[in-house]
């Protein structure tokens, strides 16, 4: 390696504008039909994210006992949403019922009208989920859409006599597909 690689003028120079920001996003639930809206919107209060893994399995070809690389199938990990407690429960009550309709509490039972589907038509209970990224100019610089997205977990809520700080639960989502839009370059990469 060049002594020239370690120059840290070249190093501010390949970071033009200062590096992405983790802080700066906000996360869009469209809940499905019948689920109503909580009074408070989720881009408010969705405290943390992830943009998403992108991953193609591979399996391997074997030739006269030499195995060889080929790429499989893509996979989708679950995606996580940490999202503050408000005093009305009202994101945590709208996931409760969104999980509710597809699981019943107590009957195992679902929800006929979100599973009634025409063909073709994603089942009703699935949704589209979209986390934001800005610039610290303020501007949207790429948004990933989560299709066909669905709560699967809530996480608990830890109450303690001790602590002073807001609660906050995680929500994992499962989901069929993604997509990239680079919005400076209105560009779009689909996953599936």
């Amino acid at each position: 390696m060049a002594a020239s690689d370690f120059s840290i003028n070249k190093f501010k120079a390949s970071l033009k504008q200062g590096g992405a920001r983790p802080s700066l996003f906000r996360v869009l639930f469209d809940y499905p039909s019948g689920i109503p809206d909580p009074p408070t919107k989720a881009s408010f209060l969705v405290k943390a994210t992830t943009i998403p893994a992108s991953t193609i399995g591979s399996y391997d070809v074997y030739y006269h006992g030499k195995a060889i690389k080929v790429a499989g199938d893509r996979s989708f990990d679950t995606w996580d949403t940490t999202i503050f407690n408000d005093e009305d429960f009202g994101i945590r009550n709208t996931l409760e019922n969104w999980m509710g309709s597809i699981s019943n509490h107590s009957l195992n039972t679902r929800d006929k009208e979100v599973f009634n589907t025409s063909e073709g038509d994603v089942a009703k209970y699935k949704s589209t989920v979209k986390v934001i990224q800005f610039s610290k100019a303020g501007e949207e610089i790429r948004a990933y859409r989560f299709f066909g997205a669905w709560p699967s977990a809530l996480s608990t809520i830890n109450l303690d006599w001790s602590s002073q700080e807001i609660e906050e639960f995680t929500c994992t989502w499962m989901y069929d597909s993604w997509s990239a839009i680079d919005s400076h370059l209105s560009r779009q990469v689909e996953s599936d």
